[in-house]
């Protein structure tokens, strides 16, 4: 079976509209619908499920069985805290530690209220729903 961002695709082209077009059309963010057609996005809210429903002519059961289905899984605090002293140092090539695929990761700059700098470790996998976002 194709891909949510294949099938979203390929009713889009069918339908003749731009990625811009369908954003218009379903009142979607264009930056949400970009991240669905390229597969960043796995999972689509009632709401955007029915809008695009609606305007490419499907069921809105044909987008949710196309879905990536979750399995939660508790990660240690631990490993959370290994992954984000690594990320601070800066490493490269970082592992999922839910499905083993990369992980895309950054330091995000902060300051506190008497305004010294806080380094944030920062992290969400290229497959799965796993990030470190605190």
């Amino acid at each position: 079976m194709e891909s949510l961002a294949e099938f979203i695709q390929k009713k889009r082209e069918k339908a003749g509209l731009s990625i811009t077009g369908l954003a218009n059309k379903t009142n979607i963010r264009l930056e949400i619908l970009e991240d669905i057609e390229s597969g960043k996005e796995l999972f689509l809210s009632v709401t955007q499920r029915q809008q695009l429903a609606r305007v490419l002519k499907c069921s809105p059961q044909d987008l949710k069985m196309r879905e990536k289905e979750y399995r939660f899984e508790v990660i240690s605090d631990e490993v959370i805290e290994n992954l984000k002293r690594r990320i601070l140092n800066h490493e490269t090539n970082l592992r999922c530690p839910m499905c083993g695929e990369p992980l895309i990761t950054r330091v995000a700059k902060m300051y506190d209220l008497e305004d010294n700098l806080i380094l944030q470790p920062k992290a969400h996998c290229v497959k799965c729903i796993f990030q470190i976002k605190e």
